[in-house]
């Protein structure tokens, strides 16, 4: 019998409404596409999970002085501006059946952990979000300088529940190699595309380390008691 889930963020919970990507990009003239290319090269993000920015204005300053274009501090303010909009509409504004399963499980008793990559923009308004209060810990990497798939990041949710490897289901979306992580750590992976269903080249690289798949995450509320 499982004991406790821990679950990513982004793509599993909280949607992060990725058609309003324009409110960011936009001030700068740049299309989500071209906007990606220097907010996700591989040493800022890197950079943005392990928390090395004290502020979401170095964050994006820091983004910014790599455009091959001047920009104004207007334009970087409205950057962080969307950005901020974005990440706290997925935080805030849940889509179906998010809550609802998460405070299913937690009657039954089970442990809860967030384990999630994000950077210091997209937690500003966890505090608000409904979830907040149904955990057991939550871990976001750039609080605690570990990223996912490496095997301290869950270790430390683990330790923080007081269970082991085989205690416990990670649930996430597939990103950042977390199904590989969480499987090498002993976990029972549980694969979600309720808020993002993923390509066929994408799917293939997932599939292999996916324990279960799910549609809809309220599936969820009959599968862990199953396990």
């Amino acid at each position: 019998m499982k004991k406790a889930v821990l679950f990513d963020m982004f793509f599993t919970l909280a949607d992060p409404r990725t058609l309003l990507e324009t409110l960011e990009c936009g001030p700068l003239g740049l299309s989500p596409r071209e906007w990606a290319q220097y907010f996700w090269t591989p040493e800022i993000g890197r950079r943005r999970a392990l928390g090395e920015f004290e502020s979401g204005a170095e964050l994006i300053g820091t983004v910014c002085a790599l455009l091959p274009f001047p920009v104004t501090e207007a334009q970087k303010t409205a950057v962080l501006e969307g950005r901020l909009t974005r990440m706290t509409k997925a935080l805030t504004e849940l889509q179906p059946g998010i809550l609802e399963t998460v405070k299913a499980l937690r009657a039954r008793g089970l442990k809860l952990a967030v384990v999630s990559n994000a950077d210091i923009i997209d937690i500003e308004a966890w505090d608000r979000s409904p979830l907040a209060e149904l955990f057991d810990t939550v871990i976001f990497s750039c609080s605690v300088g570990m990223v996912k798939p490496e095997p301290e990041i869950y270790r430390k949710a683990l330790a923080d529940l007081k269970v082991s490897p085989a205690e416990a289901v990670f649930v996430g979306d597939g990103g950042d190699h977390e199904l590989d992580g969480a499987k090498a750590v002993g976990l029972t992976t549980v694969w979600t595309e309720y808020l993002q269903k993923k390509d066929a080249e994408t799917r293939a690289l997932i599939e292999p380390f996916a324990d279960h798949h799910i549609d809809d995450i309220r599936e969820l509320i009959t599968l862990i008691p199953s396990l």
